[in-house]
C-alpha cells in the first residue's frame, strides 16, 4: 500500500534545499544551494557582491519574469538545477529618424 515518507529535517525547517544558478551577460555562473524560502534578496546580494556589482543596477530574470527581492524560489516554481539570468538596466535610448 501507500508509504508515508519521514520529512527530511531540512523540509521540517521551512523548505527543501535546491541548486540554481545566476548567469550574467558574459555567461559567467555563480551556483547556490538555496532553501525554496529563501528571499530572492539575499541570492541578488550574494550575486552581487561576489561580482562586484552594484545591486541597484541589476535586474534578476526567471521564466521571462523579472523577480522581486521579497519574492522565494517557491513562489515562482523553481526547481533543482534552474537558471536565473541577471541584466544590467539600460536607461535612455532614443529613436532616430
Amino acid at each position: 500500500m501507500g508509504e508515508n515518507k519521514p520529512e527530511t529535517k531540512q523540509e521540517q525547517k521551512g523548505g527543501e534545499t535546491i541548486n540554481i544558478k545566476v548567469k550574467d551577460q558574459d555567461s559567467n555562473e555563480v551556483h547556490f544551494r538555496v532553501k525554496t524560502t529563501t528571499k530572492f534578496d539575499k541570492i541578488m546580494s550574494a550575486f552581487c557582491e561576489k561580482r562586484g556589482i552594484d545591486k541597484q543596477l541589476t535586474r534578476f530574470i526567471f521564466d521571462g519574469h523579472r523577480l522581486r527581492p521579497d519574492q522565494t524560489p517557491q513562489e515562482v516554481d523553481m526547481e533543482e538545477g534552474d537558471s536565473i539570468d541577471m541584466m544590467l538596466e539600460q536607461v535612455g535610448g532614443s529613436f532616430k529618424l
